[in-house]
This record gives structure tokens, C-alpha cells and sequence, in this order.
């Protein structure tokens, strides 16, 4: 089981509780998609098609209060054969999502390229997965520091915030991409700490 990132001590429940209350819990376009994380053209199904839901407990994202997870079709690229996950939360003044884009067989060399900081509102923007959180947004930007990345965006009159984690490198390409978005009524930007906190709870099966 890969970790993103170390936790200290929450329980499902202490996270579950924290994003309703703290959070107040919350496409790369195709094109782009396989140019940068998946080089060379579709073989096979030229679009991303989130219709059949799954269990929750099944998919290989956990750590956080999913109420609804759908599995897309898999795709044929020339690098191997490719499967997304959309993960969601949703109440009256907030939602979330995770999107999760896992290699399931590779064929031969190439896979996946890391999505880069300067990238990262690109794909966040243009990611089938996440289009239910951020179609429609507007005032695309980029923040927080060297070690640490965001995106930030607004919604009507919701303010956006979301990040891009890669799976590990292994020969200079990764296996999967998890990009996660999440917006909530506020008057203010959403703190990048919360951001954090969520990273810190998700928990991907590789």
C-alpha cells in the first residue's frame, strides 16, 4: 500500500468529522492527457466515460468520506491500457472530488509522465474525473510553496482549491496520477493547510 504522505494519528472517523466541519466538506484535455501523461494517440475509445459506480471500499483510493465512486471505461493508449476513478462528497455549501488515473498494463516503454508544478492547472482544469468539480471555474492560479503545490479557483460563489500528486517514479514514468478539487461557499480563499490535511489522509493501494 502506497501512503502519500505519512499520517499522525487521525482515525477515518476524526477525518470524516473534520472535513464536514472544517472543509465544510467540498480535463488535462484529452489531447493533453496523452501528450503529456499518456504520449501517443488513443488506440481504442476516445473518451472518458464515468457511468458505472462502484462500492467505495473497492477502489484503490481510501482515507476519506467518499459518498459516491464511479470507474471509467479502460482506454487503449500506445503505452498501455489506462482506468480512472472519480471519487465525491458532496453537501448543500461544499463538494469534493478525487480523480484517479492508474496504468493497468503497459506496453513496452513510455507510460505515464509526472504532472509538473507549471502543469498542474492544465490538468486540474482539463481532467475528466474532476469536471464535475471544475466545470464552469474561473480565475485559474497557481500557489503555495516550493515543496508544496496548489491550485486555486473559483465557482460562482464558491471559492476552489486542489492539488496533483504522482504516484511514484520508476525509470522516469509513474504508474498513476491522483488529482483531487474540492470547493465550499466562503467569502475568503480556501487555506492551503486544509489542502494539506487532506493529502495527508488520503491513503492510494498501488
Amino acid at each position: 500500500m502506497m501512503h502519500l504522505r505519512v499520517r499522525t494519528g487521525a482515525t477515518l472517523v476524526h477525518i470524516g468529522a473534520r472535513l464536514v466541519c472544517c472543509l465544510a466538506s467540498t480535463r488535462w484535455i484529452i489531447s493533453l492527457l496523452i501528450a503529456g501523461s499518456l504520449p501517443g494517440e488513443a488506440l481504442a475509445q476516445d473518451a472518458w466515460n464515468f457511468s458505472s459506480e462502484v462500492p467505495c471500499a473497492t477502489t484503490p483510493v481510501q482515507g476519506l468520506p467518499f459518498q459516491k465512486c464511479l470507474i471509467s471505461n479502460v482506454r487503449t493508449f500506445r503505452v498501455g491500457t489506462v482506468q480512472a476513478w472519480r471519487l465525491t462528497f458532496v453537501e448543500s455549501k461544499s463538494e469534493f472530488a478525487i480523480g484517479f488515473y492508474k496504468m493497468l498494463e503497459a506496453h513496452g516503454v513510455g507510460g505515464m509522465s509526472p504532472v509538473s508544478s507549471s502543469s498542474m492547472a492544465d490538468w486540474v482544469r482539463t481532467a475528466d474525473a474532476l469536471k464535475n468539480i471544475t466545470s464552469g471555474g474561473t480565475g485559474w492560479a497557481s500557489g503555495g510553496d516550493s515543496s508544496a503545490r496548489y491550485v486555486t479557483f473559483q465557482r460562482g460563489q464558491r471559492q476552489c482549491l486542489a492539488f496533483v500528486h504522482n504516484g511514484p517514479v520508476v525509470n522516469g514514468q509513474v504508474n498513476w496520477i491522483l488529482g483531487a478539487a474540492f470547493c465550499r461557499e466562503s467569502v475568503s480563499p480556501i487555506p492551503f493547510s486544509e489542502a494539506q490535511f487532506i493529502a495527508d489522509a488520503i491513503r492510494v493501494r498501488d
